[in-house]
């Protein structure tokens, strides 16, 4: 998971925005991110990333689907444990502040319902107002929306194991600063 950084037309203030890449070290996702992001190239960076190893429990797997046929954009193997990857990004409010505030991450979930009522009692303890400003399943990460269910990084499809001792990432980054893309 890495938090982009840059400038958009019209915009007065820096832009973020969250890619899902896939590689083995973050400089193999440079090209993909450049490809992805919507607003202005000059000043694009990463300002965090994050590798995804286990949520709420789950240990994450990706598993290389590139030689698999798709049939009508459905996976042939289908998720037994009625369990999927959600990413939300909650939005609330302090009142000492002019700005929305945000927090965003990943939750196993069984439903949309459930995977923001467990981000809203996680995430910006103390705000005011909490809500869901962004959802989704990761089930098939290609142009999602709020509504889409998502279950695939290009090539790679995202299993949940359970694991018999739970295990809790922090939300924390693997790295943070000011990696410029557009210099590179």
């Amino acid at each position: 998971m890495v938090v982009l950084g840059g400038r958009a037309n019209l915009a007065n203030v820096e832009l973020h925005d969250v890619r899902w890449v896939v590689g083995s070290k973050i400089e193999d996702t440079y090209d993909e991110l450049r490809r992805n992001w919507f607003g202005i190239f000059e000043g694009l960076h990463i300002d965090s990333y994050k590798k995804i190893k286990y949520v709420d429990g789950y240990k994450i797997n990706l598993k290389n689907i590139q030689n698999k046929k798709l049939k009508n954009n459905k996976f042939l193997k289908e998720n037994h444990n009625n369990k999927n990857l959600w990413f939300v990004n909650i939005g609330g409010y302090d009142p000492s502040s002019m700005q929305e505030k945000h927090e965003f991450g990943l939750v196993v979930a069984s439903s949309k319902f459930e995977a923001k009522n467990i981000a809203k009692s996680k995430w910006l303890k103390g705000c005011k107002k909490k809500h869901k400003d962004d959802m989704a399943s990761l089930k098939k990460l290609i142009c999602c929306d709020d509504s889409q269910i998502v279950k695939k990084i290009g090539n790679w499809e995202i299993e949940l194991t359970l694991e018999n001792n739970f295990i809790e990432e922090n939300n924390n980054p693997d790295w943070y600063g000011y990696q410029r893309l557009d210099k590179i």
